[in-house]
């Protein structure tokens, strides 16, 4: 037996070392990616071939990353993203195509983004570690990390953070590019959720998935109301300092069907009144929730 394990250990090294394996990680972002060349193949038919490998590639550099560098492993965020290819035009020896960019994901960080313009040439390399800015990657970079931005608030107090200031570093590259097309817009985006008047807007993301938590999982009446309150106050600061904020559009229209679901235990017409002071634009829904109130 003695023999026997430095031999049998050395058989492992070996293996490891020479046979070639796939590297694995925690994946904490899963996303479905979708290309949509139908509009410009309409224009400019003999495109065709140039798009047939990005699909593959793109899938590639998404799914085969650790995007959070080991942390949140027990978090699994499934996204899509579509890339909507509309037109070509030639600068000098380039060519530039014009996009527009939708990404979505579970806790409504959902974003369209019609100011999209790339080069891309087939069987480019999509790397991750390139040392220069790359319209196509450099875009889907930073909206990968504003949704895992809005998603980690939604699991931490602020725990956003990091991936909004790499969102902000790429934006501030973008805007110095030659490629800077949409790219002030989008610096304007990260100070937009990042600002002091939108901090109780990305702490009501985490209070909001908790009181839903206290509700489904723990049946804590008490808690859970107290979550509720907190979560209309919150939302209320962001209304009283910046009642047509995007962003806190964006939270509505991805949450409003559910927000009944958070006074499951108050009962409380005047909270849902609240809310329909904030989001007028999805009233009818919000008074078929005060309409199915009842006392206990």
């Amino acid at each position: 037996m003695k023999v026997r394990l430095p031999i049998l250990f050395l058989l492992i090294l070996f293996v490891q070392l020479v046979i070639p394996r796939k590297v694995s990680f925690a994946q904490t972002i899963r996303i479905d990616v979708n290309i949509d060349t139908e509009r410009l193949l309409r224009l400019l038919p003999e495109e065709q071939q140039v798009f047939e490998l990005l699909p593959q590639q793109l899938n590639d550099y998404l799914n085969n990353y650790d995007w959070t560098s080991g942390e949140n492993e027990e978090i699994i965020i499934d996204c899509s993203l579509s890339l909507v290819i509309e037109t070509m035009t030639n600068r000098g020896s380039e060519k530039i195509y014009r996009a527009q960019f939708l990404i979505s994901s579970p806790s409504g960080e959902n974003y369209v983004d019609r100011s999209t313009e790339f080069r891309y040439q087939p069987g480019q390399p999509f790397d991750h570690d390139r040392a220069y800015f790359d319209p196509l990657l450099s875009l889907v970079d930073f909206y990968i990390y504003m949704v895992l931005g809005g998603e980690m608030d939604s699991w931490l107090l602020r725990g956003g953070n990091r991936y909004y200031d790499l969102a902000l570093s790429i934006a501030n590259q973008g805007v110095i590019s030659n490629y800077s097309t949409g790219w002030r817009s989008r610096i304007e985006s990260v100070q937009l959720i990042t600002d002091s008047d939108h901090i109780p807007l990305r702490e009501a993301k985490f209070y909001y998935y908790d009181c839903l938590y206290n509700i489904e999982a723990k049946k804590d009446k008490s808690k859970s109301n107290n979550l509720a309150l907190k979560l209309v106050e919150l939302l209320e600061q962001v209304y009283n300092r910046r009642p047509q904020s995007q962003a806190l559009l964006r939270f509505f229209n991805a949450h409003f069907t559910e927000i009944c679901k958070l006074f499951t235990f108050s009962r409380d017409p005047e909270l849902i009144d609240r809310i329909i002071l904030m989001d007028t634009r999805h009233t009818e829904t919000y008074n078929e929730c005060k309409e199915n109130f009842s006392p206990f």
